[in-house]
Protein backbone atom coordinates (compact mmCIF):
# COMPACT_ATOMS: atom_id res chain seq x y z
CA UNK A 1 0.00 0.00 0.00
CA UNK A 2 1.48 3.49 -0.70
CA UNK A 3 0.52 6.11 0.58
CA UNK A 4 1.06 10.18 0.59
CA UNK A 5 2.09 11.91 3.08
CA UNK A 6 2.68 15.94 3.32
CA UNK A 7 6.13 16.41 4.69
CA UNK A 8 6.89 19.61 7.39
CA UNK A 9 9.84 21.31 8.99
CA UNK A 10 9.13 23.45 11.83
CA UNK A 11 9.87 27.16 11.30
CA UNK A 12 11.35 29.90 13.45
CA UNK A 13 8.32 31.83 13.48
CA UNK A 14 5.57 30.76 10.90
CA UNK A 15 4.66 27.40 11.98
CA UNK A 16 5.52 24.39 10.09
CA UNK A 17 7.30 25.12 6.87
CA UNK A 18 6.24 22.92 3.75
CA UNK A 19 9.85 21.14 2.27
CA UNK A 20 8.07 18.28 -0.16
CA UNK A 21 6.40 15.24 -0.81
CA UNK A 22 6.93 12.02 -0.65
CA UNK A 23 5.11 8.44 -1.98
CA UNK A 24 5.95 5.98 0.88
CA UNK A 25 5.30 1.86 0.66
CA UNK A 26 4.34 0.12 3.27
CA UNK A 27 3.12 -3.32 4.52
CA UNK A 28 -0.71 -4.14 4.61
CA UNK A 29 -2.04 -3.20 8.07
CA UNK A 30 1.00 -1.73 9.11
CA UNK A 31 -0.42 1.92 10.92
CA UNK A 32 3.10 2.64 11.63
CA UNK A 33 3.89 6.22 10.50
CA UNK A 34 6.45 6.70 8.22
CA UNK A 35 8.46 9.37 7.34
CA UNK A 36 11.14 10.32 5.38
CA UNK A 37 13.27 13.41 4.80
CA UNK A 38 13.01 15.07 1.19
CA UNK A 39 16.50 15.10 -0.68
CA UNK A 40 16.94 18.11 -1.89
CA UNK A 41 18.55 19.16 -5.31
CA UNK A 42 21.86 20.57 -5.74
CA UNK A 43 22.44 24.04 -6.86
CA UNK A 44 25.22 24.08 -7.88
CA UNK A 45 27.53 23.65 -10.66
CA UNK A 46 29.62 20.55 -11.48
CA UNK A 47 33.16 20.30 -11.75
CA UNK A 48 32.81 19.27 -15.77
CA UNK A 49 30.51 22.38 -16.22
CA UNK A 50 32.76 24.39 -14.88
CA UNK A 51 35.89 23.20 -17.36
CA UNK A 52 33.19 23.52 -20.47
CA UNK A 53 32.41 27.13 -19.22
CA UNK A 54 36.01 27.98 -19.23
CA UNK A 55 37.03 26.73 -22.08
CA UNK A 56 33.98 27.93 -23.77
CA UNK A 57 35.09 31.71 -22.37
CA UNK A 58 39.02 31.04 -23.07
CA UNK A 59 37.43 29.86 -26.86
CA UNK A 60 35.66 33.59 -26.99
CA UNK A 61 38.33 35.69 -25.73
CA UNK A 62 40.89 34.71 -28.33
CA UNK A 63 38.72 35.13 -31.10
CA UNK A 64 38.19 38.66 -29.89
CA UNK A 65 41.76 39.43 -29.22
CA UNK A 66 42.58 38.63 -32.75
CA UNK A 67 39.92 40.39 -34.19
CA UNK A 68 41.15 43.37 -32.37
CA UNK A 69 44.58 42.48 -32.93
CA UNK A 70 43.96 42.63 -36.90
CA UNK A 71 41.37 45.95 -36.46
CA UNK A 72 44.37 48.07 -34.72
CA UNK A 73 47.00 46.29 -37.09
CA UNK A 74 44.26 47.68 -39.82
CA UNK A 75 44.49 51.39 -38.40
CA UNK A 76 47.91 51.65 -38.04
CA UNK A 77 48.85 50.80 -41.68
CA UNK A 78 45.92 53.12 -42.66
CA UNK A 79 47.39 55.83 -40.78
CA UNK A 80 50.66 54.88 -41.67
CA UNK A 81 49.84 54.74 -45.72
CA UNK A 82 48.02 58.27 -44.90
CA UNK A 83 51.27 60.06 -43.49
CA UNK A 84 52.88 58.35 -46.47
CA UNK A 85 50.98 60.04 -49.19
CA UNK A 86 50.79 63.37 -46.88
CA UNK A 87 54.14 63.21 -47.22
CA UNK A 88 54.81 62.56 -51.16
CA UNK A 89 51.70 64.81 -51.90
CA UNK A 90 53.78 67.64 -49.87
CA UNK A 91 57.10 67.17 -51.81
CA UNK A 92 55.57 67.41 -55.37
CA UNK A 93 53.66 70.68 -54.02
CA UNK A 94 57.20 71.94 -53.27
CA UNK A 95 58.80 71.17 -56.77
CA UNK A 96 55.90 72.47 -58.58
CA UNK A 97 56.30 75.85 -57.09
CA UNK A 98 59.82 75.42 -57.63
CA UNK A 99 59.94 74.57 -61.13
CA UNK A 100 57.18 77.69 -61.83
CA UNK A 101 59.52 80.09 -60.38
CA UNK A 102 62.94 79.07 -62.36
CA UNK A 103 65.25 82.10 -63.18
CA UNK A 104 67.27 82.34 -66.08
CA UNK A 105 70.56 83.19 -63.77
CA UNK A 106 73.67 81.28 -64.16
CA UNK A 107 75.53 81.56 -60.48
CA UNK A 108 78.97 81.21 -59.96
CA UNK A 109 80.64 78.33 -57.90
CA UNK A 110 82.91 78.29 -55.24
CA UNK A 111 86.16 77.86 -57.46
CA UNK A 112 84.79 81.00 -59.47
CA UNK A 113 83.30 79.04 -62.89
CA UNK A 114 79.75 80.16 -63.86
CA UNK A 115 77.63 76.77 -63.35
CA UNK A 116 74.44 76.02 -65.29
CA UNK A 117 70.84 77.99 -64.08
CA UNK A 118 69.72 74.09 -64.32
CA UNK A 119 71.58 70.72 -63.94
CA UNK A 120 70.48 67.65 -64.10
CA UNK A 121 73.22 64.48 -63.67
CA UNK A 122 73.14 61.11 -63.74
CA UNK A 123 75.90 60.88 -61.29
CA UNK A 124 76.14 60.46 -57.79
CA UNK A 125 76.17 63.72 -56.12
CA UNK A 126 79.09 64.45 -54.01
CA UNK A 127 78.88 66.13 -50.17
CA UNK A 128 78.20 69.60 -51.85
CA UNK A 129 76.37 68.86 -54.85
CA UNK A 130 72.82 67.64 -55.81
CA UNK A 131 71.72 65.43 -58.55
CA UNK A 132 69.44 68.25 -60.02
CA UNK A 133 70.13 71.68 -59.50
CA UNK A 134 68.69 75.48 -60.61
CA UNK A 135 67.90 78.91 -59.57
CA UNK A 136 64.78 80.22 -58.98
CA UNK A 137 63.24 83.21 -57.09
CA UNK A 138 63.39 83.40 -53.56
CA UNK A 139 60.74 82.79 -51.05
CA UNK A 140 58.01 85.35 -50.68
CA UNK A 141 57.68 86.50 -46.86
CA UNK A 142 54.63 87.56 -45.23
CA UNK A 143 54.47 90.69 -47.29
CA UNK A 144 53.99 88.69 -50.38
CA UNK A 145 57.51 90.27 -51.97
CA UNK A 146 60.16 87.72 -53.05
CA UNK A 147 63.26 87.47 -51.59
CA UNK A 148 66.81 87.39 -53.71
CA UNK A 149 66.77 84.57 -55.93
CA UNK A 150 68.30 81.50 -54.20
CA UNK A 151 70.47 78.24 -55.34
CA UNK A 152 68.07 74.90 -55.01
CA UNK A 153 69.15 71.16 -55.32
CA UNK A 154 67.66 67.57 -54.86
CA UNK A 155 69.58 64.47 -53.89
CA UNK A 156 69.25 61.12 -52.81
CA UNK A 157 70.93 60.68 -49.40
CA UNK A 158 71.01 57.09 -47.40
CA UNK A 159 67.53 56.21 -48.26
CA UNK A 160 66.28 60.26 -47.54
CA UNK A 161 65.96 62.83 -50.19
CA UNK A 162 67.21 66.04 -49.78
CA UNK A 163 66.53 69.59 -50.11
CA UNK A 164 69.67 72.08 -50.69
CA UNK A 165 69.55 75.43 -49.91
CA UNK A 166 72.60 77.56 -50.86
CA UNK A 167 73.00 80.64 -48.37
CA UNK A 168 73.96 82.56 -51.39
CA UNK A 169 73.51 82.71 -55.11
CA UNK A 170 77.01 83.06 -55.97
CA UNK A 171 79.28 80.85 -53.81
CA UNK A 172 82.04 82.10 -51.99
CA UNK A 173 84.76 79.54 -51.31
CA UNK A 174 84.33 76.53 -48.90
CA UNK A 175 80.54 77.73 -49.03
CA UNK A 176 78.43 74.40 -48.69
CA UNK A 177 74.59 74.08 -48.73
CA UNK A 178 72.69 73.78 -45.89
CA UNK A 179 70.61 69.88 -46.60
CA UNK A 180 66.92 69.05 -45.12
CA UNK A 181 64.83 66.34 -45.55
CA UNK A 182 62.54 66.51 -47.75
CA UNK A 183 60.78 62.74 -47.73
CA UNK A 184 62.34 59.72 -45.89
CA UNK A 185 62.11 56.19 -46.44
CA UNK A 186 62.91 55.99 -50.15
CA UNK A 187 64.73 53.61 -52.09
CA UNK A 188 65.44 55.17 -55.27
CA UNK A 189 64.57 58.71 -57.15
CA UNK A 190 65.04 59.05 -60.48
CA UNK A 191 65.07 62.36 -62.47
CA UNK A 192 64.49 62.83 -66.32
CA UNK A 193 64.66 65.64 -68.64
CA UNK A 194 62.20 66.09 -71.88
CA UNK A 195 63.73 67.86 -74.86
CA UNK A 196 61.75 70.03 -76.93
CA UNK A 197 61.54 67.23 -79.46
CA UNK A 198 59.57 64.87 -76.81
CA UNK A 199 62.71 62.63 -76.32
CA UNK A 200 63.95 61.70 -71.82
CA UNK A 201 67.53 62.71 -71.15
CA UNK A 202 69.02 61.40 -68.26
CA UNK A 203 71.64 64.50 -68.24
CA UNK A 204 70.60 68.33 -68.67
CA UNK A 205 72.52 71.62 -68.78
CA UNK A 206 70.82 74.51 -69.46
CA UNK A 207 74.38 75.66 -71.09
CA UNK A 208 75.44 74.12 -73.92
CA UNK A 209 78.85 72.54 -73.96
CA UNK A 210 80.83 75.47 -75.96
CA UNK A 211 78.70 77.99 -75.46
CA UNK A 212 79.27 81.55 -74.12
CA UNK A 213 80.44 82.13 -70.70
CA UNK A 214 78.31 85.12 -70.41
CA UNK A 215 75.98 85.03 -67.01
CA UNK A 216 73.40 86.75 -68.58
CA UNK A 217 73.36 84.00 -71.93
CA UNK A 218 69.95 82.81 -72.76
CA UNK A 219 69.68 79.12 -71.40
CA UNK A 220 68.04 76.39 -72.88
CA UNK A 221 65.39 74.98 -70.19
CA UNK A 222 63.70 71.36 -71.03
CA UNK A 223 60.12 71.36 -71.63
CA UNK A 224 59.17 69.18 -68.55
CA UNK A 225 61.21 67.55 -65.42
CA UNK A 226 60.18 64.01 -64.53
CA UNK A 227 60.54 62.26 -60.81
CA UNK A 228 59.85 59.07 -60.28
CA UNK A 229 60.15 57.88 -55.94
CA UNK A 230 60.25 54.53 -55.10
CA UNK A 231 59.62 53.84 -51.44
CA UNK A 232 60.92 51.65 -49.11
CA UNK A 233 57.73 50.19 -48.91
CA UNK A 234 57.83 49.64 -52.92
CA UNK A 235 54.96 51.91 -53.77
CA UNK A 236 56.52 53.79 -56.54
CA UNK A 237 55.00 57.17 -57.40
CA UNK A 238 55.92 59.67 -60.91
CA UNK A 239 55.00 63.25 -61.46
CA UNK A 240 56.02 65.25 -64.42
CA UNK A 241 56.69 68.68 -64.18
CA UNK A 242 56.23 70.88 -67.14
CA UNK A 243 58.37 73.68 -67.56
CA UNK A 244 57.70 76.95 -69.35
CA UNK A 245 59.65 77.83 -72.14
CA UNK A 246 62.92 79.86 -71.42
CA UNK A 247 62.09 79.14 -67.60
CA UNK A 248 60.43 81.76 -65.82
Amino acid sequence: MTDLFLLKKPGPSHGNRCIGFRFIRRAPGDTKLLIRPARRKSLGFTLVELLIALAIFAIMAVMSYRTLDSVFQTRQRLSEETARLRDVALLFARLDDDFTTLLDRRPRNADNLLDDALRLTALLPGADDATLVFTRSGFAGSTGIAATPQRVGYRLQEGTLELLLWPSLDAAPRTVPQAYPALTQVRDAKWRAMDRGGNWQNVWRSTPVGGTTQSNAASLYPAALELTITLASGDQFMRVFALRNGGA
